[in-house]
């Protein structure tokens, strides 16, 4: 017996990949919206079908920082800087702390360090697209805190 394809990851990736190609369009104005919230569905899907969270978060935040770029914030869960902010820093493996003492050395650091560095910087790359929509807030102080250190990230 063959497993029908939408029950893959490949499958449910391929779906995100087409929908949010158009999600990121500009010219789609208000249409980006559907193409977007179908393409989190089908990440969802993917996720739900074994995909890793970070992998599927990183995809998540980078469509959501370009609907807030395109279409302007709003309150709603899918265009809210304040809310993918604190989604980003959820998000995050580690305590900034640690991640501060570990970028120092990193180069030294066991590979399970540096892939969970690397995963940071890829989490927190969307941050700075949204960063002049925060309101001020401690979450934009601790965003604030993780984008000074992103730099020094492998």
């Amino acid at each position: 017996m063959v497993d029908h394809p939408s029950g893959s990851i490949d499958y449910w990736l391929a779906v995100w990949e087409l929908n949010s190609f158009y999600a990121r369009q500009p010219e789609q104005g208000e249409g980006q919206r559907m193409w977007a919230e179908t393409a989190m569905y089908a990440l969802a899907r993917a996720e739900a079908a074994g995909l890793d969270a970070i992998t599927a978060n990183v995809s998540r935040f980078h469509l959501r920082a370009c609907l807030i770029k395109n279409l302007g914030p709003t309150r709603s869960p899918l265009l809210n800087p304040d809310a993918l902010a604190m989604d980003i820093l959820a998000a995050l493996p580690i305590q900034l702390e640690d991640a501060a003492e570990w970028a120092t050395n990193w180069q030294q650091r066991p590979h399970p360090d540096i892939l969970t560095l690397r995963q940071c910087k890829n989490l927190l790359a969307p941050a700075q697209t949204i960063r002049r929509y925060l309101s001020t807030t401690l979450t934009a102080r601790a965003l604030d805190q993780w984008l000074a250190l992103r730099e020094q990230l492998p």
